[in-house]
């Protein structure tokens, strides 16, 4: 014999398994709802009813008191020793709200109803995937669903439009709302627009990130002129492939402070580790310089290594090697990311190789490494095949500086008449006050 807060979780389960089928119908078909009917287990037998006497009158006066939503089919019956009583057979749902009410669900079902309602008259060629997406759909505030709404038919009306995020003419749409949202949105459009279920990225669906752009140094005056004198530049890699320059050498940095503290080296362009390696080895200034990979010395600059090879295989990496990081041990650090396996087949000299080995194993420590940015610049300048003071540059600013200070800038050392004035009006001024007070 169910009560009414045993009967719940029954009820629950039959919504949570029949509202996918139940909107689809409210939507597309708009077919009478057929009632259901819950059996609520009353006793089949007098024998039954007299052996739980007790619990089955406490189960049908449960089962007359009013009840929020549907109603209660009963039969009349007598039974000996208890009389005649109505005993209450099935609970009978007419409607969907009644069962959702009872489920717990009914806010959510109308704002299902609702939405998909939008969606019919927004989008009616995607009511068959808003209607396998409604719990999400419903978890949107009315705000976020509008905006879906229309990202969706704009995207759908737009299929190959190259254009970025910020050119999408929704209002409050941007890379952040995007990317919260970018998952649901490719799920949503995949079937209509014909998505590959395997990718996860924007392209497929017409749009493009921004341009990144490669950071390069130019340490030559000649070269500097071939841009109007600049020599730090951020240019994308379309850009960057039209610069009409013919370095000597060319050298990849993995860190911008270091590369910024290099001074002028004539012929010599430096490029900041990019992400597009393929794409900036095959520009033709680039593959045509002697080329250095100017690294820290952790197990990703390997990678790097190896994939710079890959297309410029004459790629020097000076850094790299077991005598450099035992020279500089004492400014390692143990944050790099521990490798799974070793990888044999990389594109690695005898001495590159012997040092992967001993990072890899972690015969140094667990995971250590030593950023770029660690190793002494005089050691960069080793690497680069150069010789440069820095002590003696910064002495140089100070002189310069100093001189071009006016005379009462000066020290008071190097203003001796002006301190000994000052200290002769200090002593006048106690003596006078002295006197006074004698």
């Amino acid at each position: 014999m169910k009560t009414r807060n045993g009967i719940r979780q029954e009820i629950n389960n039959l919504y949570k398994n029949k509202v996918i089928s139940w909107l689809s119908n409210f939507i597309k078909t708009q077919a009478p709802f057929e009632p259901v009917r819950i059996y609520l287990g009353a006793p089949t037998t007098d024998e039954a009813v007299v052996a739980n006497k007790d619990e089955f009158k406490r189960f049908c006066q449960d089962w007359h008191k009013e009840i929020t939503a549907g109603k209660v089919d009963f039969i009349e019956k007598t039974y000996p020793d208890i009389g005649t009583i109505d005993v209450p057979i099935h609970l009978v749902f007419d409607k969907i709200d009644e069962i959702a009410a009872w489920a717990g669900h009914l806010v959510e079902y109308h704002s299902a109803e609702n939405r998909l309602i939008a969606l019919q008259k927004e989008l009616p060629d995607l009511v068959d995937s808003g209607v396998e997406h409604i719990h999400f759909l419903t978890s949107l505030d009315d705000a976020d669903f509008i905006r879906f709404l229309q990202v969706c038919k704009w995207l759908t009306l737009h299929r190959n439009s190259g254009a970025y995020i910020r050119q999408i003419p929704v209002r409050g749409i941007d890379t952040v709302w995007f990317e919260a949202h970018r998952y649901i949105i490719l799920s949503f459009l995949r079937k209509y627009l014909e998505l590959n279920p395997l990718r996860k990225d924007l392209l497929q669906l017409g749009l493009v990130p921004p341009p990144q752009t490669v950071r390069v140094l130019l340490l030559d005056n000649v070269l500097r002129s071939k841009v109007g004198g600049m020599r730090d530049l951020a240019l994308t890699l379309k850009d960057l492939a039209k610069l009409d320059i013919k370095p000597r050498k060319v050298f990849f940095f993995d860190d911008l402070s270091t590369a910024l503290s290099i001074p002028d080296i004539p012929g010599v362009v430096i490029i900041i580790m990019p992400r597009q390696i393929s794409e900036i080895c095959k520009i033709s200034w680039v593959s045509h310089s002697q080329c250095s990979y100017i690294s820290g010395i952790e197990m990703r600059s390997f990678a790097l290594i190896n994939n710079i090879r890959v297309y410029l295989p004459n790629t020097t990496a000076p850094a790299l090697t077991k005598n450099v990081f035992l020279k500089n041990r004492d400014v390692v650090s143990y944050d790099d990311i521990e490798l799974d396996e070793l990888n044999p087949t990389m594109a690695l000299t005898v001495e590159e190789s012997m040092l992967y080995n001993l990072l890899a194993l972690g015969t140094y420590g667990r995971k250590a490494r030593i950023p770029q940015e660690r190793i002494p610049l005089d050691v960069i300048y080793e690497f680069l095949d150069i010789q440069y003071d820095v002590n003696e540059k910064f002495k140089e600013d100070v002189k310069s500086a100093d001189s071009a200070l006016p005379p009462q800038a000066k020290t008071p050392l190097e203003n001796s008449d002006v301190t000994t004035k000052t200290e002769n009006t200090v002593m006048s001024n106690a003596e006078n006050a002295e006197a006074n007070q004698e």
